[in-house]
C-alpha cells in the first residue's frame, strides 16, 4: 500500500508532463504549418471546389508562404506560377470582373491575385485528371507531360492513373504535397 501512494504522485506528474509536451507539440505543429492568407485561400478554394487543405498544402511547398518568392523557373508568388502559365489561366477564367484585363506577370505577387489564379490553375487539372495526384503532376511537370504519361503503358496500366510517375522530382512534389496536406488536415480538419 505504501508503494502505490509514492507512485501516484509520479503516474500525476508523468501524466502533466505528457498534456504539456502534447499541448506544446500542437503549438509548433500550428506554428510551422500556419493558415496565412486563409480569407483568401478558403473563398478561392470554395469557388473553384478544391479542398482548401490541398490549397494550403500547395502553398507551404511551392513558396513557404512568401509571396515575394522567386523559383529558379522564374515561377512567381505564392503558388508560385510562371508568366506563360499566368497568362493561359487567365484565359480560362470564366467571369473576368468588368474592364478587367489581362494582367501582367507582376501582378503573381499580391496574394488575391496569386491565390486566385493558382487555385483556378489547380481546379482546371483536377477537373482534367480526376485525382488530387494527377492534378499535381499536371501542375508541377505540366498538363502535357502528364497526358504523355498516361497514354504510355509504361507509367499506366488503365490510362487513367499512373503507377509511375517518371520524373522524380514531380514524384517527390507529389509525395511532399500529399503528405502536407494530411497533416494540414489533421491540425485544421473538421475533427481537428
Amino acid at each position: 500500500m505504501k508503494f502505490g501512494r509514492r507512485l501516484i504522485p509520479w503516474l500525476l506528474v508523468l501524466a502533466l508532463a505528457a498534456g504539456l509536451v502534447g499541448f506544446g507539440y500542437r503549438k509548433v505543429m500550428l506554428a510551422v504549418y500556419p493558415q496565412k492568407y486563409k480569407e483568401l485561400v478558403e473563398t478561392y478554394s470554395q469557388q473553384n471546389g478544391l479542398d482548401p487543405m490541398l490549397v494550403y498544402a500547395v502553398i507551404k511547398c511551392e513558396s513557404g508562404f512568401d509571396p515575394d518568392a522567386v523559383s529558379s523557373a522564374d515561377a512567381k508568388g505564392l503558388m508560385q506560377l510562371t508568366d506563360d502559365t499566368f497568362a493561359w489561366v487567365q484565359t480560362k477564367e470564366e467571369e473576368r470582373p468588368a474592364g478587367e484585363e489581362e494582367l501582367p506577370p507582376e501582378r503573381l505577387f499580391d496574394p488575391e491575385i496569386n491565390i486566385r489564379y493558382g487555385t483556378l490553375l489547380l481546379s482546371l487539372h483536377k477537373a482534367e485528371f480526376a485525382s488530387d495526384e494527377l492534378a499535381l503532376a499536371a501542375y508541377h511537370a505540366g498538363r502535357g507531360s502528364v497526358n504523355k504519361w498516361l497514354a504510355d503503358d509504361t507509367y499506366t496500366d488503365d490510362g487513367t492513373s499512373l503507377h509511375t510517375v517518371p520524373y522524380a522530382d514531380t514524384d517527390a512534389y507529389i509525395e511532399k504535397v500529399m503528405k502536407t496536406k494530411e497533416t494540414y488536415t489533421k491540425l485544421y480538419g473538421k475533427d481537428a
